[in-house]
């Protein structure tokens, strides 16, 4: 009994058995408890570093960019000076060597700039500026600065479009052409005159019985108006009938009345009115975009 109550009273813990593998399973099972309280740097790392990525990155999604009315870029040059030829041929190359992007993008930029270039239509009197618009917002352009020179331009996609200054606009000091001829004014006006009307070329037509023209000489253009859930519309005309005839038998076939006017844009060109489809490179079956104006 003595024994007994000598062994309860040990301040020290019982010995165990005699067995070679005793410390061998002590030590594993004592060995996940021990790794489980480890630090883990590698996993804390992680989440820091993705929590800062995301803090980082912290702009709207692609379909929240910032879309401001287009304006012109006025600017004058301080480190060189360019003459129209200069300009001309440094714009030809910057679109022709296009790399990144998508390309339908790109001729849409490019044909909003001709227009802005131009200053728009004679009938125009923003320089161009509503025609421009329409077309980007056609494509889904936007200009978070309404300026293409500031901060260039997003596709849908959130793809960026930078622009340099010298491409979207004249520079206010551009150096005068060496040896241009003068510019007459009087002879594109009697250019224009001799044109014939669109009215005319019809009312001729019928008079030498020619209403019905042969179906050899027509084609179908599908054409996709910018006005409206108006569905797309084919229109048959002549394959030498010029581009402003095609406006005119839409806005008919549309029921579109006046002041309504449409430009035809095919590959982000905006189409010259005096001249026919096939001579602006349209191919068979090919959609053009009639852009709805008035």
């Amino acid at each position: 009994m003595g024994c007994c109550l000598s062994r309860e009273s040990s301040p020290y813990p019982p010995q165990q058995p005699n067995n070679p593998n005793s410390s061998t399973r002590a030590f594993t099972a004592s060995q996940p408890q021990s790794q489980s309280q480890l630090p883990r740097p590698s996993t804390n790392a992680s989440s820091h570093s993705t929590n800062h990525r995301g803090s980082r990155h912290g702009q709207p999604a692609l379909a929240q960019h910032l879309n401001q009315p287009l304006k012109l870029h006025v600017w004058t040059s301080r480190r060189r000076t360019w003459t129209r030829q200069q300009l001309d041929h440094e714009r030809m190359e910057f679109f022709d060597t296009r790399t990144t992007g998508r390309e339908e993008i790109w001729l849409t930029l490019r044909a909003v700039l001709e227009i802005l270039w131009a200053g728009g239509e004679p009938e125009d009197t923003d320089g161009g500026i509503a025609t421009a618009q329409m077309m980007l917002d056609a494509s889904g352009i936007t200009i978070p600065s309404g300026d293409l020179a500031v901060g260039g331009a997003y596709d849908a996609t959130g793809q960026h479009y930078k622009l340099p200054e010298q491409i979207v606009s004249d520079p206010m000091n551009l150096a005068p052409s060496p040896d241009a001829p003068p510019h007459d004014d009087e002879a594109d006006k009697d250019a224009e005159s001799e044109e014939p009307d669109e009215d005319e070329i019809l009312r001729r037509r019928e008079e030498k019985g020619k209403a019905v023209v042969n179906t050899k000489d027509l084609i179908n253009v599908r054409c996709r108006l910018s006005d409206g859930p108006i569905p797309d519309l084919v229109v048959s005309i002549g394959k030498d009938d010029s581009v402003r005839l095609l406006a005119k038998k839409l806005l008919e076939e549309a029921k579109l009345p006046p002041p309504k006017h449409i430009k035809i844009v095919y590959l982000g060109k905006v189409l010259k009115e005096n001249q026919s489809l096939l001579a602006q490179g349209w191919k068979d079956n090919h959609v053009v975009n009639a852009m709805v104006f008035g």
